[in-house]
């Protein structure tokens, strides 16, 4: 006989349900029922750093692990930087003049406080 309105995967169970519920305790975890190929984290309302992954396999056994979680605080970086590493501005300026024969310090602070610009030629801009 046939039977064309019977769907052959009809008891198969397509949608997992991963969710996290709340028990009370370990004796909770315990009564929590799971069906099979089942999955779910609970969190014990009796504690603040207690969960369980209770997971049911095929057949329906199910496994409960224990577990303690604690918070991560990142570590932020320091406000300050240290600057010893780094050359000032003014020795450099004098080490690119000595390097390229450019002016000396003398035309660079006047030129900066007249405001002009210098291109390194020994003339103004």
């Amino acid at each position: 006989m046939f039977y064309p309105n019977i769907n052959p995967f009809q008891g198969m169970r397509t949608n997992v349900n991963n969710t996290i519920n709340w028990v009370q305790g370990i004796e909770g975890a315990k009564a929590y029922v799971l069906t099979a190929k089942e999955n779910v984290v609970l969190m014990d309302s009796e504690s603040d750093d207690t969960f369980f992954i209770k997971i049911c396999d095929d057949i329906g056994r199910c496994t409960l692990r224990k577990f303690k979680y604690q918070e991560e605080i990142t570590e932020t970086q320091p406000a300050t930087q240290d600057l010893s590493e780094y050359v000032k501005k003014s020795e450099l300026q004098a080490l690119l003049n000595e390097m390229l024969g450019g002016p000396d310090e003398s035309t660079v602070q006047r030129t900066q406080q007249n405001g002009t610009k210098h291109s390194g030629s020994g003339k103004p801009e």
